[in-house]
């Protein structure tokens, strides 16, 4: 996935999907931990170049990346 706006861009539309987090800036990317109390999700960006990771657990984190890209989709 890919996402080349702004940061506060990124927060509106991940605050979309209706999980809370918490952003931290870790460098060369920005960290959403998500905080779900039943798994470890966090999603990774990359500004520079616009790459977007979602990792942790995958019965969790693959419907959650679904709606991400349907949001990310919607915006054109």
């Amino acid at each position: 996935m890919e996402f080349k706006g702004s940061l506060d861009e990124l927060k509106e539309l991940v605050a979309q999907l209706g999980v809370p987090c918490q952003w931290q800036h870790k460098g060369a990317f920005e960290l959403a931990v998500f905080e779900d109390g039943v798994s470890n999700l966090k999603l990774n960006w990359w500004p520079r170049d616009g790459i977007l990771r979602l990792v942790g657990d995958p019965e969790v984190r693959d419907n959650l990346q679904v709606k991400l890209q349907e949001i990310l989709s919607a915006q054109g």
